[in-house]
């Protein structure tokens, strides 16, 4: 998979990928236009909606409704290393769920694919060219 991110202005990027563009910025305090996300929000955002995504399939393959389903993410920054330091989703499903799917539910968006990658720490390497 490749991706190229290019800087726009100030602190705007924006990420191409597969025909696809996400634009990030910063907020004021920090220097940027708050005219986006910042990338960590993008990295909370990114594990959400793919949560998101996996309880939807679970919904499809059992016959659930998917209307209204959402996901609510909250998260905490620490220090040394300055990083997002707890991250909890929280999935609001309007529907009644048969007690017997509940776990599996639960079992489906918790093994979603970012979620499994941050689990599972990836090696990442960063050069200059």
């Amino acid at each position: 998979m490749k991706m190229e991110v290019n800087w726009l202005e100030g602190f705007i990027f924006k990420a191409t990928c597969n025909g696809h563009e996400v634009i990030t910025d910063q907020h004021e305090k920090e220097g940027g236009t708050d005219k986006a996300m910042t990338p960590s929000e993008i990295f909370v955002a990114s594990l959400g909606n793919c949560i998101g995504v996996y309880a939807a399939r679970f919904c499809k393959r059992h016959n659930l409704p998917t209307e209204g389903l959402k996901v609510f993410m909250d998260w905490t920054v620490v220090k040394d290393p300055w990083r997002i330091g707890s991250i909890k989703a929280e999935i609001h499903y309007p529907h009644d769920i048969p007690e017997k799917e509940k776990k599996g539910f639960l079992r489906m968006a918790e093994a979603c694919f970012v979620h499994e990658t941050i689990l599972h720490k990836p090696e990442i390497v960063v050069e200059l060219e």
